[in-house]
């Protein structure tokens, strides 16, 4: 499924809102969210050690937080744009 098709069936969303909002599924989301490599390499010289692979553990991290944030965008329903202003139409001139 595309993202477009996502968008054109607005249920989904709704659904899909009251699903991250059960008990379960909201903690295991915290618990994602918290697992970031600094806390789990632990010391400073433990990430000293993996410097040549901080980017690839930062990317990971990056990419976790962001899928987190995709699935909480996804439960938004666009507003419906009822009112176009006037400069929008072309009349401006």
């Amino acid at each position: 499924m595309t993202y477009s098709e996502w968008r054109d069936h607005p249920p989904y969303a709704e659904e899909l809102s009251k699903v991250l909002e059960t008990p379960v599924l909201k903690l295991a989301l915290s618990v994602i969210a918290e697992l970031t490599a600094a806390k789990t390499l632990g010391n400073t010289n433990s990430l000293m050690s993996m410097a040549n692979n901080a980017h690839v553990l930062f990317g990971f991290d990056a990419g976790r937080a962001s899928v987190i944030s995709d699935l909480e965008n996804l439960c938004r329903v666009p507003e419906e744009i009822k009112n176009i202003e006037p400069s929008y139409l072309g009349n401006e001139f």
